[in-house]
């Protein structure tokens, strides 16, 4: 494997900001992360790639997992969130989860965020893949994320102690004497803002970037999901961990396969929840005996069923029926979907959804503690750019917006208790590097063939000579497209490594030479770059469970 940076190549900052945090990001995790440093007095910037709402949190259709009705339970939210993780998750984490989760939602709500009601005021409440019960709660009837990121947006508009910064691409962390997290060095573009490269200093560091899901060709993420937080944290000393296991949304809108590159639209799995079917060519609903939650089952399991179809018959696609549910019913509660599917014309009232499987969700990232600290002394990461424990080998459905609201809180009060006088910046003089932005597309296409939903270890094999090969693809051109290519570069070289390495099938990593998850590797894979850029993976094993 070829050396990776352990800086980007890029200018010195030409101008500096201060506060007393910084927050690298605007979703659900980023701005909730803010408004918990706010409340205990402390100064913020934010800072965002391209504007205030074009996260990943603004495309989240099917909602909240919570235990807010009186007939579920938190110990049950906590069974389903342990089975879908495959034996991975950090069962205090998910018990956090669970338990702070229903308060930090009714925080939500009290900032502003309305979600759909019943006729008689009580929440109206669904049920997604993994789940066995109602706890979903929904916005706008699929657009949970837009009403979300609205509340949160007004929220925070108008603080005179919380400065956001769009159109900022964050490059490195900056750190004091003692290793601890002292800011971040970052790009802006124009629109009246300070042009060119800059630093933010801060007494800590909050990473909430999203996801990466940029690296493969199709994708329901948006075009800002570079992988730039792990990206960051590696280079910074962090450890990265579960990154292999990246979570395919079994029902991504199929458009043609001309159409098949970068962000696909979501149809959303609470569709399934309401009693649409998949289906393949002849009719036929697969699904049944399957799973015993048939089409509502875990998501690895119904992308893996998805993709056993079409290998089976030799097509991209399979479908959606869900005419049986009536017109009223899906205007009503589907009305994105519906819009989204019309403009494609497909019209789901009279004619199945055509859907396939697109890289969705990292369950893996940045490791933290229950308290969202990295192995970086304050440098905190908080939603999908983290991996707490909560979502394991498989992220549970509609636990992610969850995740970013508990561990945003806890960060919060962890930054209360303890947080260190602002400390200069020492020189970095680690090895500095940039890679040909020119190398994305290849970069994408190999990571969907050799490490996307099916994977042996021959397409590994294959995926990790092209990520080795395009290591040497130097550029000495400073900029966003090369900064971007660069990080989803050595996410790449991380996930496919783990993948590599990793020979079982387990939640959603699926190896086609390995049929079944195997004890030996219960545990996690560890992942880190030394001072000399060189890839580094420690297996951590969990204790052997012992059957009662």
């Amino acid at each position: 494997m070829s050396r990776l940076p352990r800086r980007l190549l890029a200018p010195t900052p030409g101008w500096t900001l201060q506060a007393d945090v910084c927050v690298v990001g605007s979703g659900i995790a980023g701005l909730c992360a803010a408004l918990h440093a706010r409340a205990a007095g402390l100064r913020v910037i934010v800072v965002t790639k391209v504007n205030i709402d074009d996260g990943s949190t603004r495309w989240a259709q099917g909602g909240i997992a919570a235990v807010l009705d009186p007939t579920d339970t938190p110990q049950a939210h906590l069974s389903d969130t342990l089975t879908a993780g495959v034996g991975l998750c950090d069962e205090e984490a998910v018990r956090i989860l669970v338990t702070e989760g229903p308060d930090r939602v009714r925080e939500l709500m009290a900032v502003g965020a309305e979600f759909d009601r019943n006729p008689d005021g009580s929440l109206s409440l669904t049920r997604e893949g993994g789940h066995h019960a109602d706890r979903i709660i929904h916005a706008g009837g699929d657009a949970t994320g837009v009403e979300v990121q609205r509340a949160l947006h007004a929220a925070v508009r108008g603080d005179p102690g919380l400065q956001i910064v769009e159109h900022a691409l964050v490059l490195d962390l900056l750190t004091g004497p003692d290793g601890r997290a002292a800011g971040v060095t970052l790009h802006v573009l124009g629109e009246g803002s300070a042009d060119g490269v800059g630093a933010v200093l801060a007494r800590a560091v909050v990473l909430a970037t999203g996801g990466m899901g940029q690296v493969y060709s199709a994708t329901t993420n948006p075009s800002v999901s570079t992988g730039d937080g792990v990206a960051l944290g590696l280079r910074a000393g962090a450890a990265v961990t579960d990154i292999e296991f990246v979570q395919f949304h079994p029902t991504a809108l199929f458009l043609g396969t001309a159409a098949v590159r970068g962000q696909q639209p979501l149809v959303s799995e609470a569709m399934r929840g309401e009693g649409a079917v998949l289906v393949d060519r002849a009719g036929l609903a697969f699904m049944r005996g399957v799973h015993e939650l048939a089409d509502l089952a875990p998501r690895d399991v119904v992308a893996k069923a998805i993709t056993r179809v079409m290998l089976a018959h030799g097509v991209d696609h399979v479908f959606l029926d869900a005419r049986h549910l009536g017109a009223a019913m899906l205007e009503h509660r589907f009305p994105s979907i519906l819009a989204r599917c019309r403009a494609a014309g497909i019209d789901p009232v009279h004619e199945p959804i055509p859907v396939a499987p697109a890289a969705h969700y990292a369950s893996g990232g940045l490791r933290t503690d229950l308290d969202g600290q990295t192995s970086v002394p304050g440098l905190y990461a908080c939603g999908e750019v983290s991996c707490t424990g909560v979502h394991g080998a498989n992220r549970l459905a509609s636990n992610s917006l969850l995740e970013g609201l508990v561990f945003a809180g806890r960060i919060g009060a962890d930054l209360t208790r303890s947080l260190p006088p602002q400390v200069d910046p020492v020189a970095d003089d680690a090895g500095a590097g940039l890679l040909d932005p020119a190398i994305r597309p290849e970069l994408s296409e190999a990571m969907t063939t050799g490490a996307g939903v099916l994977r042996s270890a021959g397409s590994l094999a294959e995926a990790l000579s092209v990520v080795d090969r395009f290591g040497t693809r130097t550029s000495t051109d400073p900029g966003p497209l090369a900064w971007e290519a660069t990080n989803l570069h050595t996410v790449a070289a991380a996930l496919v490594t783990a993948a590599c390495r990793r020979e079982e099938t387990r939640g959603c990593h699926w190896r086609e030479d390995f049929g079944g998850a195997d004890e030996a590797w219960r545990g996690h894979l560890l992942a880190s770059i030394d001072e000399n850029g060189v890839l580094e993976q420690e297996f951590q094993p969990l204790p052997t469970v012992v059957p009662a």
